[in-house]
């Protein structure tokens, strides 16, 4: 239990003690702490102990990430040692896989084949052999939550936390594939320590692994996503806390770093010209972006009439994690640049630059696009049959729709996304409105001026004087009769 409170403190749900409470935090890599910028530091310096527990070895040697006196770094065991582990493994793989066989991923072909692909070999095989077991995916998943149900803590994963006595424990990104991290809130729970899962991406819940054990909170960003942890996940409804978005407060927090000629004139434009910005995808969901954006520049240049995009300066950014193939581009259009300074996934103030300076984004499928909305750029898009994977194929993609109150203009042909996109400078008080519309329902529905960061460390201080008993879990020293044997290669 958290030690003697230091003061009582206002919250949404009402007035709460606060203690000093120790946290221990399950994080894959230190890299994943990104999506809660802020979050781990402020909770040191107002009188609270952060264990940062980590999957590699090497992650202690980044101790200057962290700089403070309550915040320690220390790698977790990952991998089962005890008879259950061959099957558990087998049996959650193959339950995250099912899933996708759901009806509601009908379309969602490439998230179907990356989840096969994550199956045993032995699975995959039987399923391409007996395909009409695949109607049969909710039995199995009814299967392996008994099989979980019964399967008990790991002795060395309890033994960890006991060693570390947290009040309270932070788990992100749990949603992986056969996640260790299951594991750990199921030793959790089994041990009494409130568990809170914070969810970092607008797509985890949907194309991802389940949440096989649940925790006490879950941390979304918004109602839609309050909807999929209930529709997708089984997660109990007043578990559920819409606190936004995180990992979007330091963009909030920005402002423009470089002047329009030194901008320009970085990358060879004209300043008086506009720049148009197309943001990349990833290589995964997008295999073919290059070519396509070869076709969409020779679109523009091509526009009806006097349009502003037959002369404006195209920016093309890519993915940061897929940064070749676009030389080619750029070579066959004079007014066309590749981004080449430094990329990265969030809080990258050379992306709130090219923003900016920007009269107007244009992407397929990227969270790029809620930043574009942050700085009330309008966003564009255009729906393909050959995208069609990495748009109406995913599920996520249909909340920034403007159909359903987001701030993507869709259009399904490249001449009629033209046309739209041409009319892009009229529209400014129309896009700042929809923006700020948008941003106040999906990235911050606790305020626009409050940032998330707050929300989430509240509702952590709140966990810790949370009452939970040790929850009973049943279990046997064998593998249960009733399952058999598992095949698991």
């Amino acid at each position: 239990m958290a030690g003697t409170p230091r003061e009582i403190v206002s919250h949404p749900h009402g007035k709460i003690a606060r203690f000093s409470v120790k946290i221990l935090f399950f994080v894959d890599t230190l890299g994943g702490t990104r999506h809660f910028p802020g979050v781990v530091q402020e909770l040191a310096e107002r009188g609270h102990t952060v264990v940062l527990a980590t999957a590699r070895q090497d992650e202690r040697s980044k101790r200057g990430a962290y700089d403070h006196p309550r915040i320690d770094i220390v790698s977790c065991p990952t991998q089962r040692t005890d008879r259950w582990s061959g099957m558990i493994d087998t049996v959650r793989r193959v339950s995250d896989g099912v899933r996708f066989f759901d009806p509601r991923y009908a379309q969602a072909d490439k998230l179907v084949a990356r989840a096969e692909a994550q199956m045993p070999a032995t699975w995959r095989a039987l399923f391409a052999r007996r395909p009409w077991l695949k109607r049969r995916w909710a039995l199995m998943q009814r299967g392996a939550g008994l099989i979980e149900a019964v399967t008990p803590c790991e002795p060395q994963f309890q033994r960890f936390i006991e060693r570390h006595a947290p009040d309270v424990i932070l788990v992100t990104p749990l949603v992986d594939f056969g996640s260790y991290q299951t594991d750990y809130v199921k030793c959790a729970n089994r041990l009494g320590i409130p568990v809170l899962f914070l969810l970092y991406g607008w797509d985890n819940l949907t194309s991802k692994g389940l949440l096989r054990v649940k925790p006490d909170r879950v941390l979304v960003w918004n109602a839609p996503q309050r909807d999929e942890a209930v529709a997708f996940q089984d997660m109990p409804a007043d578990r559920i806390i819409a606190a936004g978005a995180a990992r979007f407060d330091p963009f909030f927090a920005m402002t423009c770093s470089t002047g329009r000629d030194e901008f320009c004139g970085d990358l060879g434009f004209d300043p008086a010209r506009p720049v148009l910005l197309y943001m990349c995808s990833s290589g995964l969901m997008a295999p073919d972006e290059p070519e396509f954006v070869w076709r969409w520049i020779t679109a523009l240049r091509n526009a009806p009439g006097e349009s502003w995009l037959r002369r404006c300066q195209v920016l093309i950014r890519p993915h940061p994690a897929y940064r070749e193939h676009w030389d080619q581009v750029e070579s066959r259009d004079a007014d066309t640049r590749v981004w080449s300074g430094k990329l990265k996934m969030n809080a990258d103030q050379g992306l709130f630059d090219t923003l900016f300076h920007s009269t107007a984004v244009v992407a397929l499928n990227t969270s790029g696009m809620i930043e574009a909305a942050i700085i009330g750029r309008p966003v564009y898009t255009v729906a393909l049959p050959e995208f069609a994977a990495c748009q109406g194929g995913t599920l996520h993609f249909s909340h920034v729709l403007g159909e359903n109150g987001g701030i993507v203009h869709l259009d399904v042909s490249l001449e009629d996304h033209v046309r739209r996109l041409g009319d892009a400078p009229n529209r400014a008080a129309e896009t700042e409105a929809r923006s700020r519309e948008f941003l106040a329902s999906f990235v911050r529905p606790q305020g626009l001026d409050v940032p998330v960061g707050r929300v989430v460390i509240q509702e952590i201080e709140r966990a810790g004087s949370m009452g939970k008993r040790p929850r009973r879990i049943f279990s046997s020293r064998r593998r249960p009769s009733l399952v058999g044997p598992i095949p698991n290669s």
